[in-house]
């Protein structure tokens, strides 16, 4: 089974981004692309709030929309599942583990992604998928909540975007 793309991954598919192969190879392969719904509202949102002037050719909120059409992509819902596991993971872990590293953006953006990343964190482990991300320390810290609350559940399992 895939697993389930993270913002940090989704977020740089597109063009000459990091992950355009990853995107790419999937196509080519006719493999499943699996965005939880949290992704893809973190993906429009960063492409919309930076988008200065609506260009003349094919803009990246453009390719995504159209992406999103694509049969090969799966966009897992948050439902009810998933939202009581987010809830229940934000009131064990109400902030983010950042510890001495710090995240960009104000402290409420902070908390807002940290939020969000429990809903993916969420999203995936309720469908049965892992996360593939940049982000393997923050999504790690949520495997081991997830972990403790279903002991006999296979983990969440993680996975480096960036090897």
């Amino acid at each position: 089974m895939p697993d389930a793309w993270d913002t940090s991954v989704a977020s740089r598919t597109h063009g000459t981004g990091r992950h355009a192969g990853l995107l790419e190879a999937h196509l080519l392969a006719r493999r499943p692309i699996v965005l939880p719904a949290p992704t893809v509202q973190e993906v429009v949102h960063g492409l919309h709030a930076h988008l200065r002037v609506e260009a003349a050719f094919h803009s990246p909120a453009d390719w995504f929309a159209e992406l999103l059409e694509h049969s090969l992509v799966r966009v897992l819902p948050f439902d009810r599942v998933s939202a009581v596991l987010a809830g229940r993971l934000l009131a064990k872990l109400p902030h983010p583990p950042t510890g001495k590293r710090r995240r960009a953006g104000t402290r409420a953006r902070q908390r807002a992604a940290w939020a969000l990343d429990i809903q993916i964190a969420a999203c995936a482990f309720a469908g049965g998928y892992g996360v593939l991300t940049e982000n393997v320390e923050d999504f790690g810290v949520l495997r081991e909540a997830i972990a403790a609350m279903f002991p006999d559940a296979p983990p969440l399992a993680v996975s480096d975007a960036r090897l």
